[in-house]
C-alpha cells in the first residue's frame, strides 16, 4: 500500500475497509453545500483531514467529516480510485 506522502508498506487484509474515504491534500479545502464554488461554504478542512466519501461526480465528491456533510473538489483529495 502507498500513502499520500508516498510511503509504502504492507497491511493485512483484515485492516482494510470497504467504506470509501479520502484525505485532504490541500492546505485548506472548502466544503460546499452544492457541487459548485458558487454555493454556500459549510466548513474549511485542513490538510490531512479524513473525509468519508458518500458519492462522487466527475470533479466533485459528496463527503462527511465530523458533523459536516457537503461537497469537496475531487482533485484536492487523495485516496479515490
Amino acid at each position: 500500500i502507498r500513502d499520500h506522502e508516498n510511503n509504502s508498506g504492507w497491511i493485512h487484509v483484515s485492516q482494510l475497509s470497504k467504506k470509501k474515504a479520502a484525505i485532504v491534500i490541500d492546505e485548506k479545502l472548502i466544503m460546499f453545500k452544492s457541487p459548485t464554488i458558487y454555493s454556500k461554504p459549510i466548513a474549511v478542512l485542513k490538510k490531512g483531514r479524513l473525509a468519508r466519501i458518500i458519492k462522487c461526480k466527475k470533479t466533485w465528491c459528496k463527503a462527511k467529516s465530523d458533523k459536516y456533510k457537503g461537497w469537496l473538489k475531487k482533485d484536492s483529495l487523495w485516496g479515490l480510485l
